[in-house]
């Protein structure tokens, strides 16, 4: 999944350079469907959205329940398996797209990142 989510941030990002716009809190959103797995990234951003890039306001979610990854992307799966067995747990059932705030996501090693995981859920 990196393979596709990195270049959609990095384009995004360019375009937003380009245009001389600041970028705030990168997020992803997954939604499994019958066709695949369709993503969304960008970044929160305030101001003027640029030609090239298409403005997306997540809804609000009423439930979710919540993790946080510590480090590089590789790893993440585990931390999903950690969230979903908590949804299990908890007596809840997904009911959404997935996202993924990356709050700290500077280095390109990744090893001091920090994502939120977030799955939205009813009873």
């Amino acid at each position: 999944m990196a393979g596709v989510v990195g270049p959609l941030f990095d384009g995004v990002a360019g375009v937003f350079s380009a245009a001389g716009g600041s970028l705030e809190t990168p997020i992803a959103q997954y939604e499994a469907g019958e066709d695949g797995m369709r993503i969304t990234a960008g970044y929160a951003a305030t101001g003027t959205i640029p030609d090239g890039v298409e403005a997306v306001e997540l809804p609000r979610v009423p439930t979710a329940v919540c993790g946080v990854h510590l480090g590089a992307m590789d790893r993440i799966g585990e931390s999903w398996q950690a969230v979903h067995a908590e949804i299990i747990a908890r007596g809840y059932t997904p009911s959404g797209p997935c996202r993924e705030v990356y709050l700290r996501a500077e280095s390109e090693d990744q090893p001091d990142w920090v994502t939120e995981l977030q799955q939205p859920v009813t009873r």
